[in-house]
């Protein structure tokens, strides 16, 4: 059996694609073996980048090729990281009169990204052309390189320069052999990176998903923005009529700010069922490649909500508690009717914010008239002992337990069976808490309020989007994503000229020649033009036919088409939005 190519993905979400795609394939071809009991075939070895480096160097940790001692004692997470340069900035503004009024955590993005693309592009910062951001920005960094140095750690982007220098002695244990996926842009830090590899002697190729000749593209307009929406789903549903088969992909530039309403008219036209609160967890014949903040998910909102309410007991907004009182992810839904009345008697006789006390001898109250609110009583009274029984600081670590242990206490999530996804929502959420109990070296003991506003922020900054629970046939896609093969058709929208080629964004942080000598992203027109060329040359070899949409208004606003669409044949909307 010939060894199956091995694979070095640009984002892991192709890497699962491409996974999936194989798989298919196999069963495909080969329908019998797949039958058999015990048969065995060969997966695809595919791998992030990072994934393998990861594994590859602590491979060579392991058997001695590296010396454990030059090891780092851990890298940064994003979240660390973000905390890190938080506290270094927080530091270097307390000689700041006014430092208190600085957007501190705003700052910190920016400089995380200075930091990076200063590391990937090789920027070199001289005397002559450091402006007082970035002089700000080197004070900011050389704090949070001490508090680095006093633990041992490294930040992501230093660790890859620390795995590309030990890379020659792990040499023994890199394939002869390395495919490519999904580079689109390959950045000075990414390029020592392969040369290395090639230094190692492994044979660099490029794993092509496409096409290799060019699809039929052409270029259609619309009203704006809504009616592209619609007129892309009517489209996807057109062809899924004429193809019940058919590998679909609607293409979004700003699927952000899109993907609600992409979400509802596949619904609306695709799943009409999934309407009715009955069908709502149905499974889709659609997908998106970017999810939402994972503090969006209905079942993270009760749990924040209710450690919310734990931690403020004493004070609560009484619009908090009846929304509490309506949800179903906490105590019994056998009580939902009996809650409901109570919601109703709560806003009626007691006052805008309460305490959980007067909530509770509300509740009993009506349990001695007959309510059956059992459960509800004692989950309330359960929050009430834990609450009081908790410290007033405690490390991130702990907490984490006594969080996870009112939530069990109060039956969250629910008594019903979970969906595919609201239990895949449920282990993201344990994920963040794990991160989050990571947190002692950094931050040290906290109050209730800090430790649930922190675990709060931290699902908001993670996007998560459940993995699909049939294949689907129609891709949602960002621009940056690549599809793991070929597809039969491909709507692109938003083919604006302010949104694609996207706007120049350089760091403020970092001097904009210095950007633009190294050719950084997000530097200057230039740049931004050659990369969407190359996306676009991407997009126009992943499908036969190839559409591209734009809107002529945004309000009042008049819109023009992207400069990239000036060679395409314009094609009437023979889609009408639907």
């Amino acid at each position: 059996m010939d060894p199956s190519p091995f694979i070095l993905c640009s984002t892991a979400r192709l890497a699962q694609s491409l996974k999936l795609a194989h798989a298919r394939e196999h069963a495909h071809q080969h329908p019998q073996q797949s039958e058999q009991p015990g048969a065995v075939w060969q997966p695809l070895q595919v791998h992030t980048l990072q994934q393998w480096l990861d594994s590859l160097i602590e491979q060579a940790l392991l058997c001695g090729a590296i010396p454990v001692e030059l090891a780092p004692r851990g890298v940064l997470d994003p979240l660390q990281e973000r905390i890190l340069w938080e506290q270094a900035i927080a530091e270097a503004l307390q000689q700041e009169t006014l430092g208190a009024l600085f957007d501190q955590a705003g700052m910190a993005t920016a400089a995380i990204e200075a930091n990076r693309l200063q590391l990937e592009w090789n920027i070199v910062l001289g005397d002559a052309e450091q402006t007082e951001e970035t002089r700000q920005f080197l004070r900011w960094r050389e704090f949070f390189r001490q508090r680095c140095k006093q633990s041992g750690w490294l930040e992501p982007a230093r660790h890859l320069d620390w795995q590309i220098a030990h890379l020659p002695a792990a040499t023994a244990f890199i394939p002869q052999e390395i495919h490519l996926a999904g580079f689109d842009r390959v950045s000075p830090q990414q390029r020592r990176l392969f040369d290395a590899l090639t230094a190692a002697g492994a044979v660099l190729h490029t794993w092509s998903t496409g096409l290799e000749a060019a699809a039929a593209s052409a270029q259609v307009h619309y009203d704006d923005a809504e009616s592209e929406c619609r007129a892309a789903v009517a489209w996807a549903r057109a062809q899924l009529d004429r193809d019940p088969s058919a590998k679909l992909a609607i293409v979004v530039p700003e699927l952000a700010k899109h993907r609600s309403r992409i979400a509802a008219l596949l619904d609306d036209t695709l799943h009409p069922h999934t309407l009715h609160p009955a069908h709502a967890q149905s499974p889709r014949n659609y997908d998106f490649s970017l999810g939402v903040p994972l503090a969006e998910y209905p079942l993270v909102r009760t749990a924040l909500a209710l450690l919310r309410l734990s931690a403020q007991r004493h004070q609560c907004p009484q619009q908090d508690l009846s929304w509490l009182l309506r949800d179903g992810y906490w105590s019994s839904d056998q009580e939902a009717d009996a809650r409901a009345r109570l919601d109703a008697r709560m806003r009626s006789k007691l006052p805008a914010s309460i305490q959980v006390e007067q909530l509770l001898r509300l509740a009993q109250k009506a349990q001695l008239n007959g309510w059956p609110l059992a459960r509800l009583v004692a989950d309330l009274t359960a929050l009430l002992a834990l609450t009081a029984a908790w410290p007033r600081r405690q490390t991130a670590s702990a907490w984490a337990g006594s969080f996870s242990e009112l939530l069990m206490n109060l039956q969250w999530p629910g008594a019903r069976s979970l969906s595919s996804h609201e239990h895949q929502t449920q282990q993201k959420w344990q994920d963040q808490l794990a991160a989050f109990s990571r947190l002692d070296g950094l931050l040290g003991p906290m109050d209730a309020g800090r430790a649930v506003s922190l675990l709060a922020r931290i699902c908001r900054d993670t996007i998560f989007q459940p993995e699909a629970d049939i294949e689907p046939q129609v891709l949602v896609l960002g621009m940056m994503e690549a599809s793991s093969a070929p597809l039969d058709a491909l709507w692109v929208i938003g083919m604006n000229d302010h949104i694609w080629p996207p706007l120049p964004n350089p760091n403020a942080l970092l001097p904009v020649s210095l950007q633009r000598a190294v050719r950084a992203p997000n530097a200057d027109s230039a740049v931004q033009h050659e990369f969407a060329s190359v996306i676009m040359q991407r997009l126009l070899h992943t499908a036969p036919v190839v559409t591209f949409s734009y809107a002529h208004k945004d309000g009042e606003r008049e819109l023009r088409p992207s400069p990239l669409l000036k060679d395409l044949a314009p094609l009437q909307a023979t889609v009408e939005p639907a």
